[in-house]
């Protein structure tokens, strides 16, 4: 390969590595407001129980969430995504959610309450 050949794939290599950088990051923000919209959705409903795989919700199998008054934090390998959530949540125990973990939303007293039951 001619050195001509070399500069040409460097020259196209390094912004097509860089749009997937882009892309992976703006999907992982775009899952914080996913989930965020998830549970605002359930809060709406008229639906009393949700439960769900956090393998299902969460991006990879490193990713974990927590919940914090109004807010979603998913934090992942390349960073902490935050979404607001309208819901007032409630915590049990602090719990952060994991990629093995399995969440249940209920209802009570106008708040959605969270909690890991494996």
């Amino acid at each position: 390969m001619s050195i001509c050949g070399l500069v040409l794939l460097a020259a196209v290599i390094v912004p097509v590595t860089g749009m997937y950088d882009s892309k992976t990051v703006t999907m992982e923000s775009g899952s914080a407001d996913d989930i965020a919209k998830l549970i605002d959705s359930f809060h709406y409903s008229e639906t009393e129980t949700f439960t769900a795989a956090m393998s299902d919700i969460l991006p990879n199998s490193s990713s974990y969430m927590e919940l914090k008054g109004h807010t979603v934090i998913l934090t992942t390998e390349r960073g902490t995504y935050r979404a607001a959530v309208n819901a007032d949540i409630v915590i049990k125990d602090g719990i952060v959610f994991g990629h093995g973990d399995i969440i249940v939303l209920t209802k009570a007293d106008g708040a959605v309450i969270a909690e890991k039951i494996a």
